[in-house]
């Protein structure tokens, strides 16, 4: 399992699960999204805002 949270508003998405709320399916990653796409809770720059955390 590998959980992507974004450095602007911590919002998290979980790799294993996805989030059907905001139509990320399970198995996706930031670097699997459109370049224009923006993390559906604050809309900061997708790719760039996200990291791994850590465990």
């Amino acid at each position: 399992m590998t959980v992507y949270v974004c450095l602007h508003c911590e919002y998290r998405f979980d790799t294993e699960k996805g989030d059907p709320s905001y139509n990320i399916p399970a198995g996706a990653t930031p670097a699997d999204m459109p370049d224009d796409w923006v993390c559906p809770e604050c809309a900061a720059l997708g790719k760039d805002a996200f990291i791994v955390e850590e465990e």
